[in-house]
């Protein structure tokens, strides 16, 4: 799932530009794409540490018996982690569809702002499932960890751009919307004065 929504990522970065958008527009969407694309390869990473984390506690953990022994022994915390890495999966999906909606103008940079905090959030659970059962000190523990951090830090990147974009865009309406006052002010301002001096 993290392969596809990588895909479809690189697919919509490299169609040809919207010719109607403007440089800024076109900008925007470039930055939008970029900070998810991080995300995307920061998931893969994570979800390769994941794996990584669940073959040597499985290892560990199963003494003579084999994997499937182990699983059934332990099938809560299995059950735990498969959803945990199905919840990743679908938040990155997610993530991907929003950010595809915002470029058609079909989704909200709001919308974009739930769907990279759904992948934060579903990345805790998969790092939170996988540490019940990993030893101290554990190698592929730690890598987990850091792989998770960095899809938290490419989350809250995403974010921080989408709000700088926000605010970038009310700032430009209520400019407009001043422009549009004062060249009313204007007007009304000029009709008094016109039709005072038409009374004199």
């Amino acid at each position: 799932a993290i392969e596809v929504a990588t895909a479809r990522l690189q697919q919509l970065m490299s169609r040809p530009k919207d010719s109607r958008l403007g440089a800024v527009e076109l900008q925007v969407h470039d930055a939008i794409l970029a900070a998810s694309l991080a995300i995307t390869n920061a998931i893969g990473r994570l979800i390769k540490a994941a794996t990584d984390s669940q073959q040597e506690i499985v290892a560990q953990g199963r003494g003579s018996s084999t994997s499937q022994a182990f699983y059934k022994r332990n099938n809560r915390w299995t059950e735990g982690l498969i959803s945990a890495a199905k919840a990743v999966a679908l938040a990155t999906t997610f993530l991907i569809e929003t950010a595809d909606g915002v470029i058609h103008g079909t989704k909200s940079l709001e919308q974009l702002i739930v769907a990279s905090n759904e992948v934060a959030s579903a990345t805790a659970q998969l790092v939170q499932a996988s540490r019940v059962k990993a030893e101290l000190m554990s190698k592929t523990q730690e890598n987990l960890e850091l792989a998770a951090k960095a899809v938290t830090e490419a989350c809250k990147a995403l974010v921080k751009q989408v709000k700088a974009i926000t605010a970038k865009q009310l700032e430009q309406s209520d400019d407009a919307d001043y422009d549009r006052m004062a060249a009313h002010e204007f007007k009304v301002s000029f009709t008094v004065s016109l039709s005072l001096e038409l009374d004199h």
